[in-house]
């Protein structure tokens, strides 16, 4: 959640990229636009990375958890509650 908030602050910041290429009194405005530029790609790109491995943890998690065997020669749990010491 905050990354999507700084994203959307870091985007309203650099809305303007063309105003900051053309002032001729600051030679230096052109590199910061697209250094602002390179940081908001930046941030897309670890936001997608992040969420495309929680997707895939996701995915395997589900598939790695055996589906209940219901059937009739299903085996109950043995032993008592589970807990060492009781």
């Amino acid at each position: 959640m905050r990354l999507h908030l700084l994203t959307g602050l870091c985007l309203a910041a650099v809305a303007t990229p063309s105003l900051a290429q053309v002032q001729q009194n600051n030679p230096n405005a052109a590199n910061r636009s697209f250094e602002n530029d390179s940081n908001v790609r930046s941030l897309q790109q670890e936001q997608t990375t992040q969420s495309d491995t929680l997707q895939m943890n996701s995915e395997q998690n589900l598939s790695a958890t055996p589906a209940p065997n219901t059937g009739p020669d299903a085996i109950g749990p043995r032993g008592g509650t589970g807990v060492i010491g009781r």
